[in-house]
């Protein structure tokens, strides 16, 4: 797996955002973004950004916000019920390119934090791990994204 360390800037984004097993309600909530975002006519970088971590919470607990990148004078549409505009803050963050062509999106975050982090003199820092995809694979099958996640150096 190639990490990339990157300073990234606060940023933000508007979407939906869903409670539950994240199997479950990304794809929700990336359907009901589609509608929304393709009435709108809207554009931006589509994203996921995960709350909670499944090893240590029910998954009753997790979270997901599923939107798109916009910028920080964005005003919402009117008819634009249930979505939110959400910060992404500014940090250091691991980013990883990586492609999904089984259906399995946990299979790139588990060789994230199961095999990389563990030796790279790094620890995940507070804040959300996110998604930021680079294209739509819903027809194809193979997506592509960018994993981020907040690190810090690992005190001694």
């Amino acid at each position: 797996m190639r990490v990339e360390i990157q300073e990234l800037p606060a940023s933000q984004m508007a979407g939906y955002r869903l409670e539950g097993a994240w199997e479950m309600t990304v794809p929700q909530g990336f359907s009901r973004l589609s509608e929304w975002v393709n009435r709108n006519r809207l554009k931006g970088e589509w994203l996921a950004v995960y709350h909670g971590n499944p090893q240590q919470m029910s998954v009753d607990q997790l979270k997901v916000d599923t939107g798109i990148s916009v910028s920080t004078e964005f005003i919402l549409p009117l008819d634009s019920e249930g979505v939110q505009l959400r910060p992404i803050p500014a940090a250091r963050y691991a980013v990883s390119h990586v492609q999904v062509r089984d259906g399995d999106f946990t299979k790139p975050w588990r060789k994230f934090f199961d095999d990389w982090l563990p030796g790279s003199g790094y620890q995940q820092a507070e804040g959300p791990c996110y998604d930021r995809y680079l294209n739509d694979g819903s027809e194809t099958g193979i997506w592509e994204f960018l994993i981020c996640a907040p690190i810090e150096k690992c005190q001694a």
